[in-house]
């Protein structure tokens, strides 16, 4: 539950996006960890969702203009929308609009998100380009910054959520629940793979405040990498049976 001062924050923003766009916009969606039972105050972004009739230069310039005054609230640059591109980009975007359907909250106008109908043949393309993607930048980024303890540390602690979140898609394609919850992700990716993933499992604990000592960096970073490999491969075996082959 949030608490009075993020409530109040949120209500204070869509208010003025009303205000200063009324029938322009057609709905505005708080969305993500505000949205469910992860926020924490001080540290969560608010995440807003904005959908226009039309998105014009007017409004960005507009826009331009609160932004600052909201981001000292706690929010984050909106998604901007509108109903066109939210019918069309559902091809591109598949996971990102899952997750907005699984977690958000109607601020106002009307509720566009639940209505849209993914294609999991998308999903699964999705899935793919972000773990082979991020896997060649997570080994690019070791190349760069590996010695330096601090950033190394920091690039597994950023990137570990990135690949929860390829593991809640997966789970997704193969018709179970994308829970919105990290460890709860983590938890069901295991169980439906048969595989277990101890090194994101600690980072993730490190993450949340759970542990404390990530361990020593290269042995970990290096155990990281193995399993982020075996979940690119993986998703390349699993998710080649259950989805149309590469045109």
């Amino acid at each position: 539950m949030l608490d009075a001062k993020t409530e109040k924050a949120i209500a204070q923003i869509a208010e003025r996006i009303r205000q200063v766009f009324g029938a322009e916009v057609v709905s505005v969606v708080l969305y993500g960890s505000a949205a469910g039972e992860d926020f924490t105050p001080g540290r969560s972004d608010l995440n807003f969702a904005i959908v226009f009739q039309r998105l014009t230069f007017a409004q960005l310039k507009a826009l331009h203009q609160h932004l600052p005054a909201w981001r000292k609230l706690g929010a984050a640059t909106p998604l901007l929308l509108d109903r066109r591109s939210l019918e069309r980009a559902r091809d591109v975007f598949p996971a990102e609009f899952l997750d907005i359907q699984a977690q958000h909250r109607v601020l106002y106008g009307e509720e566009v998100f639940a209505a849209l109908t993914i294609d999991p043949r998308n999903l699964r393309y999705q899935a793919e380009h972000e773990a082979r993607s991020k896997l060649l930048r997570l080994r690019a980024l070791y190349a760069e910054v590996g010695a330096d303890r601090k950033r190394l540390a920091a690039l597994m602690l950023d990137s570990v959520k990135t690949f929860l979140i390829i593991m809640r898609n997966v789970l997704r394609v193969r018709g179970a629940e994308g829970h919105p919850r990290y460890p709860m992700v983590l938890d069901h990716f295991e169980r439906h793979a048969g595989i277990s993933f101890p090194t994101v499992r600690h980072l993730l604990r490190v993450r949340l405040g759970l542990e404390s000592d990530i361990g020593a960096l290269d042995d970990t970073f290096a155990a990281y990498l193995d399993e982020v490999e075996r979940l690119v491969d993986l998703i390349d075996r699993d998710l080649a049976a259950t989805a149309p082959a590469h045109s």
